[in-house]
């Protein structure tokens, strides 16, 4: 008999999903993408995985209308407690082209070395009108806002576009920018990221009077439940707020359509008031990707 041995290079990507929601990615190309061949070793830690189409594996219920890895796409898990995911397979191209949708699309990270979210997304900057992660933290081009630093190998990220558009990620000149720090509010509580937000814009010049930096910010849904808060560091504002988890019978969030509120506490005289907000774009209820 003839022995023919087919050597094709396997590499592994370990991926870190957090108890909670994440959004990941891959770039490596499996050779059975299905998810539930994908997710075989961390079925007893994962609750359900979702696509940008809302197509769902949820072995709990025995569901898998999500069919085989798509490269370049991110993806939502949302996991029962702390996982790793390894991947073995060959190396999807770093500038793959990615076809993404006017309006939004959960995309992958191609590369394997971390890169600055603008110089990623140079090729497109026109077209893009938000990129968000997993804990909502945003590169918001308008703003001139870029609290996500680095994109990362194994994120995902969400982003909203004005058009249809083809894109590929450009060659890594090897330049490591510093990770991006937030200023976590310390006053008030973090609300829980319930895998769907929408992100509020308060301009540096709708402010009545300016807040002083350290101020805080924090918007609460209807009953009276914190669902979003962020520190003022004497720039633009993005606001993240948390709609329910619908995965969970508690709400633990925003209904779609609930109203929302503001306050702000100062840190000087530690005092809370309610702040008065009028729409100049959008609207004062929740919106899932609002």
């Amino acid at each position: 008999g003839v022995n023919v041995i087919n050597a094709v290079a396997s590499y592994s990507q370990e991926i870190l999903l957090n108890e909670g929601w994440n959004i990941w990615s891959t770039y490596i190309s499996p050779e059975d993408g299905d998810m539930a061949s994908v997710f075989s070793n961390n079925v007893d830690d994962l609750i359900i995985v979702k696509d940008q189409g809302g197509n769902v594996y949820w072995p709990s219920f025995g569901l898998n209308s999500l069919g085989s890895l798509t490269d370049g796409q991110g993806y939502q898990a949302k996991m029962s407690t702390n996982s790793i995911l390894t991947l073995e397979g060959g190396v999807v191209p770093y500038n793959t082209t990615l076809s993404l949708m006017d309006g939004w699309n959960i995309m992958g990270y191609l590369h394997q070395d971390p890169m600055d979210a603008p110089v990623a997304m140079n090729s497109i900057l026109s077209s893009v009108i938000i990129v968000k992660n997993e804990t909502g933290l945003v590169f918001w081009p308008t703003f001139g806002l870029n609290s996500i630093g680095n994109m990362e190998a194994g994120e995902g990220y969400q982003i909203k576009l004005n058009q249809g558009v083809s894109f590929s990620y450009p060659a890594s000149d090897g330049a490591r920018f510093g990770d991006v720090y937030v200023e976590r509010p310390v006053h008030f509580e973090e609300p829980a990221n319930t895998g769907n937000n929408m992100i509020i814009g308060l301009p540096l010049t709708s402010w009545e009077s300016t807040p002083s930096v350290g101020d805080e910010i924090a918007a609460y849904g209807e009953d009276g439940k914190l669902i979003g808060c962020t520190t003022f560091q004497g720039d633009h504002v993005a606001l993240t707020v948390w709609g329910d988890d619908l995965t969970t019978d508690k709400k633990d969030g925003l209904n779609e359509g609930e109203s929302i509120s503001f306050k702000l506490w100062n840190s000087q005289t530690g005092v809370e008031q309610t702040l008065e907000v009028r729409w100049t774009q959008g609207v004062g209820f929740y919106t899932t990707d609002g």
